[in-house]
């Protein structure tokens, strides 16, 4: 009982001591830089608690700040920000796909030089007195030359519209390949592949179909189809980039369907053939298909070998199948002395009808470029965007397979409207596995060529 009170007691002065320094001994100047502040803060796929950690510890010398965090699920978070901003009532920080960036940036504020930072610190005197001291300061942000000096390239092409810095990141992802290390064993996989052709070979010896029904019953790999296959157009993405194919050029847009044509075939088509085989029934590689689910759960209910996914797939796995034996490697290439990979990350912005934007970047850039960055990290097990960071994660065994990759990873998409794009993808991948069968190659090759074209027109519109 004492101690409650003791502790309640505590509470009480320390809030009336904030409370007295606003009115005593401060200059009006000082006063309306303590003026309280409230910020509300939207995320969808951070981590909340360790996000809470870090702005609790920045708040600590700013006791006149509040911070809101409120977590929303991806598919109602554009909807939600336009129905709160019509009302007035939108967040003053976002967290924002990057690959989305541009559909949201006309509702964002820039990055503005500098911001305005006011500490409150108290101490002890010589007399044995407590006294209140406000520091204000003018903090410089960064500019381009600093998002590519401090970042990874990815930052700097994503975050960037038209010379205006639009955000900065928590941490950033690439895609890797988890296996399930009993399903390989069983299946006299004695070693995990390094190679495209012994990842094909692996996935023959692991995947089984009932001889009756067609059905398959073990698969080897998650991969072939589209819609319940977790990140497959970044998937798509590294395989026509490892082909060299520009997936999209100089500019932006897609350029898939251009590529050189050999022995009647293009070198596209047979990237799209490469990737569908996995959901063909009529080839040796077939492993997968429409009806099996999402890839992910297939993977942590040990019904398929091997699972393409990102470093944030990790805890999820873990927390639903905490006795899956399991392993994570690098992205298979198909030359490692130009590795490829895709980028998967949320930039932090602040919205441009808020009206304490001032605030609301100073504690964005705490977040992401100071040494609560570090710890939220350690905190996440997520990779980093800092280059700063990235040597001291390699020694993690964990994270090493996501961050060996990282200065290399790249966003293939910087639209105004990626859901649209990531659909058009989609139906490429159904038309392909839906092709009817032809004897003449030439009309057949027409056909691809097609399939090829109507989707690059469909991303066309978005951009």
């Amino acid at each position: 009982m004492f101690k409650k009170s003791f502790l309640f007691l505590a509470v009480i002065l320390a809030v009336l001591s904030f409370v007295g320094f606003g009115c005593k001994g401060l200059t009006a100047e000082q006063q309306q830089a303590t003026a309280p502040v409230s910020l509300e803060y939207w995320t969808v796929y951070d981590d909340v608690d360790a996000l809470q950690a870090a702005i609790d510890k920045y708040r600590a010398s700013r006791p006149y700040l509040k911070v809101t965090v409120r977590q929303l699920r991806y598919d109602e978070l554009y909807t939600r920000l336009v129905e709160a901003l019509a009302e007035d009532k939108g967040p003053d920080i976002i967290s924002v796909p990057a690959k989305n960036l541009r559909a949201f940036v006309t509702k964002l504020a820039p990055m503005p030089a500098t911001a305005r930072d006011t500490t409150v610190i108290q101490r002890k005197t010589m007399v044995n007195t407590v006294e209140t001291v406000v520091n204000t300061a003018q903090i410089k942000l960064p500019d381009a030359n600093t998002v590519d000096r401090e970042f990874v390239q990815a930052v700097k092409k994503d975050a960037i519209v038209s010379g205006q810095i639009y955000g900065l990141p928590l941490s950033f992802d690439t895609m890797a390949i988890y296996y399930n290390k009993d399903l390989l064993d069983r299946s006299d996989v004695a070693e995990t592949p390094d190679t495209w052709e012994k990842f094909q070979e692996a996935v023959k010896k692991i995947s089984k179909t009932d001889k009756d029904t067609g059905r398959i019953v073990q698969s080897g790999a998650a991969l072939g189809a589209s819609r319940n296959v977790e990140g497959f157009d970044d998937l798509l993405y590294i395989l026509f980039r490892q082909s060299n194919i520009d997936f999209v050029d100089a500019s932006g847009r897609p350029a898939f369907n251009r590529s050189a044509r050999t022995s009647g075939e293009t070198a596209s088509a047979g990237v799209m053939n490469f990737y569908t085989d996995f959901a063909n029934p009529g080839r040796d590689t077939y492993s997968w298909n429409n009806d099996m689910g999402n890839s992910l759960d297939a993977f942590v209910q040990g019904r398929t070998a091997f699972f393409f996914g990102y470093s944030y797939d990790n805890a999820t796995i873990q927390a639903r199948a905490p006795q899956l034996n399991y392993g994570i490697m690098p992205m298979l290439q198909l030359n490692s002395e130009k590795p490829v990979n895709a980028a998967n990350y949320w930039l932090q912005t602040v919205v441009g009808k808020s009206k304490k934007q001032n605030d609301a970047w100073a504690l964005v850039n705490y977040l992401t470029r100071s040494q609560a960055s570090d710890e939220y990290l350690t905190a996440t097990k997520r990779p980093s965007a800092r280059r700063a960071l990235i040597a001291k994660q390699q020694g993690d065994p964990e994270l090493a397979p996501f961050v060996s990759q990282i200065l290399v990873a790249d966003s293939w998409y910087r639209g105004k409207d990626y859901p649209t794009a990531q659909n058009a993808l989609s139906a490429m991948v159904d038309e392909w596995l839906n092709q009817p069968p032809l004897e003449d190659l030439n009309r057949a090759a027409s056909l691809r060529q097609d399939i090829l074209n109507r989707a690059v027109s469909k991303i066309n519109q978005t951009m």
